[in-house]
């Protein structure tokens, strides 16, 4: 039986604390060099890994397999949660950001979408037809992701994916114009303010307005080539 065994069986058979202390005084540095270089140098990060190890430690030590190498179980171990803490930190982070700029956002005099307006077509158009269709079918057409799927051809997650990625792309667009936000916020004011509701009889008289030209249109073409009409009569 090798010392760390001893040190884990004290540990677990007689609650022996200072035998628990040796262990962390033996491994600290191990595991507080791997847990820095994970989360890339974040000291107060580290910390809370290393901490972490150590509590995971003391509560599985005793469904520790016989034999482990306590050294190469601490190492993997710290790098799992360092990982997650990583992980963790980044969303803790974007969430942060998104929250600061959607109060901007409400605090600027100008609403969101004044903001974005000059600039979100013209960005639209920036895009490859694939990302253009899918964010005018999700957020102009105001389509789910099942229906844009449907309309593009792909499924329903492949959609999410897509829209995702052209949201992003998008983000990058409008931030070389000065309009700097996450794409989550962006997804945000696209989702809620991007689409204006045209008046109740607009769209009657547009109907009739467009299917009246159409008619006149047809008539004109049809007198012309009957020879009824001089060519310069014909404006279109």
């Amino acid at each position: 039986m090798t010392d760390d065994e001893q040190r884990l069986r004290q540990y677990t058979e007689e609650r022996s604390e200072s035998a628990f202390g040796e262990l962390v005084t033996r491994y600290i540095d191990l595991v507080y060099s791997a847990a820095l270089r994970v989360v890339n140098g974040d000291a107060h990060l580290a910390q809370d890994v290393t901490q972490t190890v150590f509590i995971d430690l003391a509560r599985k030590a005793r469904t520790l397999p016989r034999g482990v190498v306590l050294a190469g179980w601490l190492h993997r171990h710290t790098c799992y949660t360092a990982a997650t803490a990583v992980r963790t930190e980044r969303r803790r982070r974007t969430r942060e950001q998104t929250a600061m700029e959607m109060r901007a956002l409400d605090d600027n005099t100008e609403s969101p979408c004044e903001r974005i307006a000059p600039y979100l077509d013209e960005g639209l158009n920036e895009l490859n037809s694939s990302d253009r269709h899918a964010l005018v079918l999700r957020f102009l057409k105001q389509q789910d992701f099942h229906a844009v799927g449907a309309a593009l051809g792909i499924s329903e997650d492949s959609a999410q994916k897509r829209v995702s990625r052209a949201l992003e792309k998008l983000r990058d667009v409008l931030s070389r114009r000065g309009v700097t936000l996450t794409a989550t916020a962006l997804g945000s004011v696209l989702a809620t303010q991007a689409v204006t509701a045209a008046s109740a009889g607009l769209a009657v008289a547009v109907t009739a307005a467009s299917l009246t030209a159409a008619t006149q249109t047809g008539t004109m073409l049809t007198l012309l080539k009957l020879g009824l009409l001089p060519n310069e009569w014909v404006d279109f």
